[in-house]
């Protein structure tokens, strides 16, 4: 869990005050590495809101991939993959993410 704000400015005050953050991470019960981290945090950036990181683009244009299949709805997952320059599995989750499910035979009694 992600300490608060207050929290953070109150530990590095602590350190610039008493100059050991080993001291500090005795009182407040936290890493050294963590206050390190906040020090490193706040000289990059001046602030110490914790950074968010952000996702890995997606190797299939979900946009393109249903025009595809709607140009070619009996594509095989190979033939998508191809055309698209990715494996066959990478194709068969973004399709289930998109609620796309396989072509079945109808059941004959």
């Amino acid at each position: 869990m992600a300490y608060s704000i207050d929290f953070r400015k109150k530990v590095l005050s602590y350190c610039e005050r008493t100059g050991s953050i080993t001291e500090a991470s005795h009182v407040f019960q936290i890493s050294r590495n963590t206050i390190y981290g906040w020090l490193k945090l706040k000289e990059k950036t001046g602030e110490l809101n914790h950074q968010v990181k952000g996702t890995k683009p997606r190797k299939v244009d979900r946009d393109r991939l249903k025009n595809h299949l709607t140009d070619n709805p009996d594509a095989y997952l190979t033939e998508i993959a191809s055309e698209f320059g990715c494996h066959p599995t990478t194709i068969h989750y973004a399709l289930k993410a998109m609620s796309y499910t396989r072509k079945k035979e109808p059941h004959l009694l």
